[in-house]
């Protein structure tokens, strides 16, 4: 009797041994038949991957099984490789195409006045704040011609005031 492996003290006949070696061995050669069954595969399907040049094939049209095994097992992942990139191929072909889109998008949208280019809307804006800034810092003297009674002293406060806010909102940026 032998024994299975140091882990574990179930032993093993010797007619059982050699019951699993024979279902264990496999052939050396298999017909395209048999090579389909350890493949999963149909019969058709193996011969033309020995057309293909994929599976090696003897003269008596018989297959070497673990020649066999090993090359359609390369085969198989040569293919998965070759999907793998296939499909991050795709996805940079999906984001190139959305791009192009947003890219044609913006320029319609632009050709019909709803998007204004950012250096435009920057300089409009800065031409109303500097007109407003200097609007208020007008103001103490349309106040003084208005409002008589205004001392110099008041004046002087009202443009430190306005000064004041000015700066506060510069400091806001």
């Amino acid at each position: 009797m032998k024994q299975i492996s140091n882990n574990h003290k179930a032993l093993i006949s010797a007619s059982e041994l050699a019951e699993i070696d024979a279902l264990v061995k496999a052939p050396e050669t298999v017909t395209a038949g048999e090579l389909a069954d350890w493949l999963g595969l149909t019969a058709n399907r193996v011969s033309a991957l020995a057309r293909e040049g994929v599976i090696p094939r003897e003269a008596d049209k018989r297959f070497a099984l673990r020649a066999a095994i090993r090359a359609y097992c390369d085969h198989a992942r040569a293919g998965a490789t070759g999907r793998r990139a296939d499909t991050e191929l795709a996805a940079e072909k999906l984001r190139l195409a959305k791009e192009q889109a947003d890219k044609i998008a913006f320029a319609n949208a632009r050709a019909r006045g709803e998007l204004i280019a950012a250096g435009e809307v920057e300089r409009a804006w800065a031409g109303v704040l500097r007109d407003v800034r200097a609007a208020f810092l007008a103001l103490p003297s349309r106040a003084a011609s208005k409002l008589g009674h205004l001392t110099p002293h008041d004046l002087a406060a009202l443009d430190e005031e306005v000064r004041d806010v000015l700066l506060e909102l510069a400091e806001h940026e």
